[in-house]
């Protein structure tokens, strides 16, 4: 079974990196995981995420809405639809994170977008998820030329209960770190340049839409 899960788990297990305590990088992720998956990875998220603001995210006073650097549904093919709203701000996190599907729900797209008050920040949340990813699914993390220290993994969720195949690309462009992750059922893997092509997409609109 496919499983699941919210943008908005995506942006708090981001900002959770930071202060060391991670759940799952896709998270705020949203792309795929069962129900049960998904509402118990977004508690965890939510719970730890409260600890993990004051480590980067810029979140004090009024949080500007950032759903404008997401990618939109035709940018991934003409029958994907979005999942729902943008999830803004998630869990005291700035940012935002939005899940898309394909018609038939078998393949999930989880955009997720943290916003830090500077490059350094965001760079050192980069460093900090590589090895949560690498926990997270089966592949080896590769090196990819987008955005900055960009990598992705592609293979089977190491969740057993999951039964997902898992590809995802993580990189930070200036002050915003990005975790985009395509899930889907197992035997039918996201091919790699499909995820490339919609992290450079979703790289550029990060580029022209986020100040510096």
């Amino acid at each position: 079974m496919t499983m699941v899960r919210t943008p908005a788990v995506g942006l708090a297990a981001t900002a959770i990196l930071v202060g060391g305590t991670v759940v799952g990088c896709g998270g705020e992720r949203g792309p795929s995981a069962t129900s049960t998956a998904s509402s118990s990875s977004a508690a965890s998220s939510s719970s730890a995420a409260s600890s993990s603001t004051a480590a980067g995210a810029s979140t004090a006073g009024a949080q500007p809405d950032y759903s404008s650097l997401l990618i939109k549904p035709n940018d991934i093919g003409p029958d994907a639809f979005a999942d729902g709203p943008p999830v803004l701000n998630g869990s005291g996190l700035t940012g935002a994170g939005q899940t898309f599907r394909n018609p038939d729900g078998k393949r999930t797209i989880t955009d997720s977008i943290a916003v830090y008050t500077d490059p350094t920040k965001a760079a050192q949340v980069l460093t900090a998820m590589k090895d949560q990813v690498s926990k997270k699914v089966t592949g080896a993390l590769q090196p990819i030329d987008i955005g900055s220290d960009g990598f992705m993994v592609a293979g089977v969720a190491s969740d057993p209960s999951t039964q997902t195949e898992v590809s995802e690309a993580v990189f930070s462009e200036g002050r915003a770190l990005v975790a985009l992750e395509f899930d889907s059922s197992l035997g039918n893997p996201t091919p790699t340049d499909v995820l490339l092509n919609l992290a450079r997409k979703q790289d550029a609109a990060v580029k022209n839409g986020l100040s510096s």
